[in-house]
């Protein structure tokens, strides 16, 4: 009967067992730092976005509000998507009379101080305070759905 000699492929040795679970357990290690990232970076873009959502809804209620805002900074905080956020806005008067620029930055609560995820840049004119508001339903409180005249008549006054 035959001995088993070293390097006749009947089986591997200790030495290339431990060299394979090297290679394996440096494999697995960079797969992991990929997941991680990934997750990471996910976050981070979620986080953006929400941001981004609260810069643009901040800017909104600026431009909605019907009054120029007044050249100074103001800074508010909000619960959004169960997280706590903070924003600063900043207005400067521009060289167009009438015209007022709106810096808006947003960081999340346990970011650093004067750090922002988003700076958001919009203009308030004094030309859009002045027009009146709309006349729709969702302004008048839903008193006069459908535009319906409310006495029932055709529209016309007979006083």
């Amino acid at each position: 009967m035959p001995r088993n000699e070293p390097g006749d492929g009947r089986g591997f040795t200790l030495i290339e067992v431990l060299v394979a679970l090297a290679i394996v357990a440096i494999g697995m290690l960079a797969v992991f730092k990929v997941l991680g990232d990934t997750a990471h970076n996910v976050a981070y873009l979620r986080d953006r976005s929400f941001a981004s959502w609260i810069a643009d809804n901040r800017l909104t209620e600026v431009r909605l509000s019907g009054e120029m805002p007044s050249v100074d900074e103001t800074e508010g905080d909000l619960e959004f998507a169960g997280r706590r956020w903070l924003w600063v806005q900043k207005v400067a008067n521009t060289q167009v009379e009438g015209l007022r620029r709106v810096d808006i930055s947003v960081r999340r609560e346990d970011d650093a101080e004067g750090s922002s995820l988003v700076s958001l840049a919009g203009f308030v004119g004094a030309a859009a305070m002045a027009t009146a508001p709309n006349p729709t339903p969702w302004n008048t409180g839903g008193a006069n759905p459908g535009g319906a005249d409310p006495g029932g008549g055709d529209g016309t006054d007979e006083t």
